[in-house]
């Protein structure tokens, strides 16, 4: 199953949600909220540090749960050892506010998370942009398993046919 719609950038322009959030908007941290305030500015920042955390746009109440690592781990990194790339997470930018970004696919489309978040109130701007070089990788991926189960669909079509005409002769000769 592909995981993008195969024209990712007109989806971008054209789909409301995606028209909204590609403007800078109001964010704001939303892990622990039940929690008093210390403790949420304490738990945001080990959030980023472990490369994770949960924003909402406010004025959609998109609601996202975000990875601020450029790809996949290796498999023998310990999560105590591991930590997002500073062009992710970038805490000495400016004082009292941290930089982030992430990419993922929203609704079938590629996408980067760029914004920032006051380290005292938990509030920030942020917007989704296309993420171009994504999605040509994305999309080429879908392109590689449209054919491959093409191949598997026109494989079975042909051992269905032989079996069908081993079939008949069998029962052509039992007659």
């Amino acid at each position: 199953m592909p995981r993008v719609v195969p024209d990712q950038r007109t989806k971008f322009e054209t789909d409301e949600l995606f028209k909204k959030l590609s403007q800078e908007m109001d964010v704001k941290y939303t892990g622990y909220k039940d929690r008093p305030v210390e403790e949420r500015k304490r738990r945001f920042a080990e959030d980023l540090q472990q490369g994770i955390s949960t924003i909402t746009f406010i004025a959609t109440g998109t609601n996202l749960n975000l990875q601020f690592f450029s790809n996949g781990l290796a498999e023998d990194s310990k999560p105590e050892d591991v930590r997002p790339p500073p062009d992710r997470v970038d805490f000495d930018r400016e004082p009292n506010r941290v930089h982030l970004t992430a990419t993922f696919i929203m609704n079938g489309v590629c996408v980067r998370w760029v914004g920032w978040m006051d380290l005292e109130t938990l509030n920030g701007k942020a917007q989704l942009l296309f993420d171009e070089e994504q999605a040509k990788i994305e999309d080429e991926l879908m392109r590689r398993m449209l054919k491959e189960t093409q191949e598997r669909v026109r494989l079975f079509e042909e051992n269905q046919r032989r079996w069908q005409q081993d079939q008949m002769q069998t029962q052509q000769q039992s007659v």
